[in-house]
């Protein structure tokens, strides 16, 4: 069988075996769910020695040396426990999701929506966003998210059911027309969320993050810059007992800055955002130029 079929039965399977998990994890009481998410971070943490290394990497920038172990650990356990909470977003009634949820900072966010001008939603890979697109539904805030789109196509698909299901509508990375329909859920006072601690386009624009130098997409700072509308970071942090704590922080205002400042200002705040809690930072992947020898340099 030809390489290319091997990769693709491959892909197949993984995502056969994932939505298995998802099915799994939908349908079996939550103490065992979780309690398995629990396990399957532990596991995960010492069969996966390049994950380790990736995510001990990144954090090394944010937490002093004595805490980077247990910390790169316990993202691992706040990675499964994201997507355990992701499956189950569309089983948890408003009732029960807002019994678990605290809230801090939403001053920030409706004082930004009376702009009139809708509100970027700065977020990371960070806690339980799906949960939080969830949350903001229910309480009447409504969102388009961009998503890049996965492979095996079917399995991206089956995500965007997921998330529309809960209220969200879902934006492709690579889909045509992008920035236009962003602009028109901003022109309708809704908002928009931005993952931002990666550079998934690969035209981002180098700044320093933690200290050190990563590329951070340009998208937060130029729609704000063409629709008028705010920036303003969010996370859902997880909390002990599968509770949640949603945290608004301040509004970032690039409106009239040159890009290059703009993007350091969203740097800023994204490292505000994760510090609130490093270890639900889930950046297993490269981050920093420093840690990627064969990328090329950007400006």
């Amino acid at each position: 069988m030809p390489a290319g079929e091997v990769a693709g039965w491959r892909a197949r399977l993984a995502a056969a075996a994932f939505v298995a998990g998802w099915e799994l994890a939908r349908r079996l009481p939550e103490a065992v769910v979780f309690a398995g998410a629990n396990l399957g971070g532990w596991l995960a943490w010492y069969s996966s020695p390049g994950l380790r290394a990736g995510i001990t990497r990144n954090l090394a920038r944010v937490v002093p040396a004595g805490d980077l172990e247990r910390c790169a650990r316990d993202a691992f356990g706040s990675y499964a426990r994201y997507w355990v909470e992701s499956f189950r977003s569309t089983d948890l009634s408003r009732e029960d999701l807002d019994r678990r949820t605290t809230t801090a900072g939403f001053e920030h966010l409706d004082r930004a929506l009376t702009e009139g001008k809708g509100v970027i939603v700065l977020l990371a890979h960070h806690g339980s966003w799906d949960v939080a697109a969830r949350w903001a539904e229910d309480h009447g805030y409504h969102m388009a998210a961009v998503a890049e789109v996965l492979e095996p196509r079917r399995l991206f698909e089956r995500f965007v059911r997921l998330r529309e299901s809960i209220g969200l509508e879902i934006v492709p990375l690579a889909g045509r027309h992008r920035g236009m329909r962003l602009a028109r859920v901003l022109a309708a006072n809704h908002l928009v969320g931005l993952l931002s601690d990666r550079d998934l386009g690969g035209s981002g624009m180098v700044v320093p993050l933690f200290g050190d130098a990563a590329a951070l997409p340009r998208g937060p700072v130029v729609l704000s810059q063409r629709t008028g509308a705010p920036i303003v970071p969010i996370t859902m942090l997880q909390r002990p007992g599968r509770r949640w704590h949603l945290q608004v922080l301040p509004p970032v205002d690039v409106r009239g800055e040159a890009i290059e400042s703009g993007v350091q200002r969203v740097a800023k705040a994204l490292e505000e955002l994760i510090r609130l809690a490093p270890e639900q930072w889930h950046a297993f992947s490269p981050v920093f130029l420093s840690d990627e020898s064969d990328r090329p340099e950007r400006s």
